[in-house]
């Protein structure tokens, strides 16, 4: 089970504040002149895909969202989870499919968007209808706006909104092409929000530098704290994906040795001096791990060896996409290590 006491505290008013773990399904609840509250949700179904965690602040409490991991599928509907915990001790639990993520939290609730962007080179489209829709307490209410919204948040006494004004301006620099966002931002109501949502009305610019910040505030540092150590509940995993995971695992690295095509048609290894790759499948899920054993430069007379998870500790799979090009600009780039024995084995 992880140990990891990763949390991110929210300000919930001027003298409360939850502290959200980033890796079990726990949040403790702090308020001046009481005692700590603990609630948890180890029965919440995410789906049998590792999840990311992403936490926003709104006035009454947290909103954590559970996206599963991206792989090299592009699957655009696995569940979107979010749980929706508040100041007073209670959780809400809601869902949306994976067609659509989270953008930010205000009063009104957990605002989500379309995932996919329009092509930066079709400008009309910049300014197409499209839907957000809005959770909270059970329900969901959809609204349409002409402009691509990039944050959501509740800020200071107001809810606001960042969005895209307009296409990004397309430039020829460097011999290619560039593309240079704008980004602007107006304020929500404060009361129930209308069908049709009309942020040009009120925009005022912002720079990039300005968006930046936003998005710094939004990012804070996570902080290491106390957390009390509440698992998630383990999934049942069907014996045919787990044996789809882990043999999607060990392809990536089937051909660590003729990894490439060269010019002249013969086949070279992923990253040059690259020999003798070998690859072991150990443990029984969820424990099961692929570790890639193999000869470098890097190492003269030892061996380099990488591990991967193939699940995580409630038994969910964690894709690995393009784990040998991750593996690639690791040797590519890591210091030389010291020598070492014969047959000797360091992780890597």
């Amino acid at each position: 089970m992880s140990t990891d006491s990763r949390a991110r505290r929210v300000a919930v008013g001027q003298d409360a504040e939850i502290l959200v773990s980033m890796t079990q399904p726990v949040a403790v609840i702090r308020a001046a002149g009481e005692d700590d509250r603990v609630v948890s949700w180890p029965d919440l179904d995410v789906g049998d895909v590792a999840v990311g965690v992403t936490v926003y602040a709104a006035p009454d409490g947290a909103w954590v969202v559970y996206a599963p991991s991206e792989d090299d599928e592009g699957d655009l509907h696995r569940p979107v989870t979010a749980v929706h915990v508040r100041w007073v001790g209670t959780v809400a639990q809601a869902h949306a499919d994976g067609s659509r993520y989270a953008v930010g939290a205000t009063r009104h609730g957990l605002w989500l968007r379309e995932r996919r962007d329009p092509d930066p080179d079709d400008r009309a489209a910049w300014s197409t209808d499209t839907e957000l829709i809005v959770i909270a307490g059970g329900t969901r209410t959809t609204h349409t706006i002409d402009r691509r919204v990039l944050i959501v948040e509740d800020a200071g006494d107001a809810p606001r909104m960042v969005f895209s004004p307009d296409a990004p301006d397309v430039r020829a620099e460097h011999g290619g092409t560039s593309y240079h966002y704008r980004y602007a931002t107006a304020l929500l109501p404060t009361g129930p929000l209308p069908e049709r949502l009309l942020p040009m009305s009120d925009a005022v610019p912002l720079s990039e530098e300005e968006f930046m910040d936003i998005l710094h505030w939004r990012q804070p540092d996570e902080v290491v704290d106390t957390t009390p150590d509440v698992p998630w509940r383990r999934i049942h995993l069907p014996m045919e994906r787990r044996d789809a995971a882990i043999t999607a695992l060990v392809d990536e690295f089937g051909d660590l040795a003729q990894y490439w095509r060269g010019p002249d048609g013969e086949r070279q290894p992923l990253t040059p001096g690259l020999s003798e790759p070998r690859i072991d499948i150990v443990g029984e899920w969820p424990d099961t791990r692929v570790e890639v054993t193999f000869r470098h430069p890097l190492l003269p007379g030892g061996l380099l060896r990488r591990a991967l998870r193939v699940f995580d500790d409630a038994g969910r799979i964690t894709p690995h996409p393009y784990a040998s090009i991750h593996l690639m600009e690791d040797l590519d780039t890591h210091a030389p290590l010291p020598p070492a024995s014969p047959g000797e084995v360091r992780a890597f």
